[in-house]
């Protein structure tokens, strides 16, 4: 088989590029039967992925995605004879000259369109349910969003799969205790911080995080500071607010965001993670957190108790009383915070990249099969 992928969503940040880099790694890695064309959208990626035949299809604005993603895309697959498309990123071309596999990460834009901008609003509502229905096959994160998509699009339950990401093997891997004292000096952070990682975005839903942290300070005994890691995305102005308003402004660290090789040694300094967001087709950062040893208290909803299983602590994500009793249970039980740092590290272990690889090439095989009988 010759299988593109369109990997323009490395030109971001996030969820979706972390995806792409650890599937087609793995793919790589794994596969020695089939030729695998890259799409990029920037001619910088060029050289990250030397085994397969690299190809730049510019289009990064969002006008030129429309034109890169509906005739440069298959354009290019006819050009180069491509038998299988599979675009990890919720929209597929509207007419693909082979079949193709769509990954749905989740359907926040659908269900929860005031959590986007209104361009993003209208470009999404135009491309998921044409890429659910339309593709050949759809891949997604949780069985939660398996769900929703097969309820929300009529997709038949044999065209959806739950695929469960991997994550970067470095959480894993034997770091240099001095060069993470380093760094954390650094980005001037204290020992046995409170930690998020992710974008900085009204779904994420960090008030709720600040209001718990706040009441925790308040009632006194807990001293720890709170560091925010991710980049600032939009409507996070009132966020600030917030802080201010508490007088945290000295607590409440951010970080901006850091580069994949330094994140391991930021969980290495934390004593609790914390991830409250509201809506997830996945949600990595909690899977990081728990392979780095982190003990983790995570929101109750949507797929995120399928990410942490028994190994993190669950929470209603708006209750800011039962997150700050959470909060303060895992820091003055150290009891409580060494035995989920041992499961979380043993429900991590179940989690990488190259099962994720296997079980996507068992749908490519799926979809050409079907295709050709």
């Amino acid at each position: 088989m010759r299988i593109a992928i369109d990997a323009s969503t490395i030109s971001t940040q996030g969820g979706p590029r972390t995806y792409v880099l650890g599937l087609v790694e793995a793919l790589l890695r794994l596969d020695r039967e089939n030729e695998y064309v890259v799409f990029y959208n920037d001619p910088a990626h060029l050289g990250r992925f030397p085994r397969a035949r690299e190809v730049v299809l510019p289009g990064k604005s969002p006008l030129a995605r429309l034109w890169r993603e509906h005739l440069l895309l298959p354009l290019a697959c006819k050009r180069e004879r491509i038998d299988l498309l599979h675009c990890p990123k919720s929209a597929i071309p509207f007419r693909s000259p082979c079949p193709t596999v769509v990954t749905l990460h989740d359907l926040i834009p659908i269900r929860h369109p005031e959590t986007e901008t209104v361009a993003a609003r209208l470009y999404w509502r135009l491309h998921i349910p044409a890429a659910a229905r339309q593709s050949d096959f759809v891949i997604t994160d949780s069985e939660h969003a398996r769900r929703e998509i097969i309820a929300a699009f009529g997709v038949s339950p044999e065209r959806v799969r739950a695929i469960l990401l991997g994550f970067d093997p470095a959480m894993l891997a034997q770091r240099d205790g001095a060069h993470g004292a380093r760094l954390r000096r650094r980005y001037a952070l204290p020992e046995g911080y409170i930690l998020y990682v992710g974008t900085i975005q009204p779904r994420k839903n960090l008030d709720t995080l600040i209001e718990a942290y706040a009441r925790l300070r308040r009632e006194g005994g807990v001293e720890r500071k709170l560091v925010i890691v991710g980049r600032k995305g939009w409507l996070c102005e009132s966020l600030f607010a917030r802080i201010a308003r508490h007088g945290l402004q000295d607590e409440v660290l951010f970080t901006g965001f850091v580069p994949d090789g330094e994140l391991p040694y930021l969980y290495d300094g934390a004593a609790v993670f914390v991830y409250l967001s509201l809506f997830e087709g996945f949600g990595l950062p909690p899977l990081e957190a728990m392979a780095c040893g982190v003990p983790v208290i995570t929101s109750n909803s949507t797929s995120l108790p399928e990410v942490v299983g028994d190994a993190g602590i669950t929470v209603d994500p708006l209750d800011q009383a039962v997150v700050a009793d959470a909060l303060r249970r895992v820091l003055e039980t150290p009891e409580l915070a060494q035995r989920m740092t041992a499961a979380g590290r043993a429900r991590a272990a179940g989690f990488s990249w190259e099962r994720c690889a296997r079980e996507t090439l068992e749908v490519y095989g799926m979809v050409l099969k079907a295709h050709n009988s």
